[in-house]
């Protein structure tokens, strides 16, 4: 326990994981309107508009989705380290 208490030196609070919670909400969101996006794009290039979709099966949206979820809360975490600091100097 000494080892985490050096590793984090304060505790965990409620608002802290409600923010994570929706942190990771939003960028699972973002990331399955990109990979949706990304499966109908073949549709904007002719007209009238059809929807066309690329991928048959929905393995894509279940591999993509939560890659892009937990890339995106990484750089939503690494943006307010970035400002915490910035608010320190």
């Amino acid at each position: 326990m000494k080892h985490l208490r050096k590793i984090r030196k304060s505790r965990v609070t409620k608002e802290e994981v409600i923010a994570d919670a929706i942190f990771l909400f939003v960028s699972a969101f973002v990331s399955l309107i990109v990979v949706f996006l990304f499966d109908i794009h073949h549709s904007f290039y002719e007209w009238p508009f059809t929807l066309k979709f690329i991928f048959k099966r929905p393995e894509p949206y279940l591999f993509f989705t939560p890659i892009g979820m937990l890339v995106g809360f990484f750089i939503i975490k690494l943006l307010l380290i970035g400002i915490k600091e910035e608010e320190r100097k």
